[in-house]
């Protein structure tokens, strides 16, 4: 008498259920990954922003007055940051590259860090983020 041997493995259904489940994941993963991506890139241009948020800071508590137009501006900026540059009220503007290896998503957008005085107007005490063609998601969180 021979003993049949019962056949293992998977069948169409649930391999169709399995690629379904990962294609879900896949929908939902890769436009987070993407934004992700994004913010990281949008905090270089804030990294960049810095050394000229120091700069206007210390010359702001010197001469109580905020240096003229593009004196500290970084036109070198980055990877992902063509340009940070201010204005004679002290506000910085970051531009984005608008081309690769910078995210589609914000090639070529601005954003811009402007001073914020304390009560006596005589020292900078705060920076505030604000977006221009930036989406405002693709701030860091401490600009948002």
């Amino acid at each position: 008498m021979q003993i049949q041997q019962k056949q293992q493995g998977f069948t169409l259904i649930e391999l169709m259920i399995v690629v379904a489940i990962i294609g879900i994941l896949a929908a939902i993963a890769i436009p987070a990954y993407q934004d992700y991506i994004a913010r990281s890139q949008v905090s270089e241009g804030v990294a960049t922003a810095s050394a000229i948020k120091t700069s206007i800071t210390e010359f702001y508590q010197s001469q109580a007055a905020y240096p003229a137009a593009n004196v500290f501006d970084t036109a070198d900026g980055g990877r992902y940051t063509a340009s940070a540059t201010h204005d004679a009220n002290g506000v910085i503007t970051v531009t984005m590259r608008a081309a690769a290896p910078t995210s589609a998503a914000i090639q070529g957008d601005t954003f811009t860090l402007s001073p914020t005085l304390n009560a006596g107007g005589d020292n900078i005490v705060n920076w505030t983020c604000a977006v221009d063609t930036l989406a405002a998601k693709y701030l860091p969180s401490g600009c948002q």
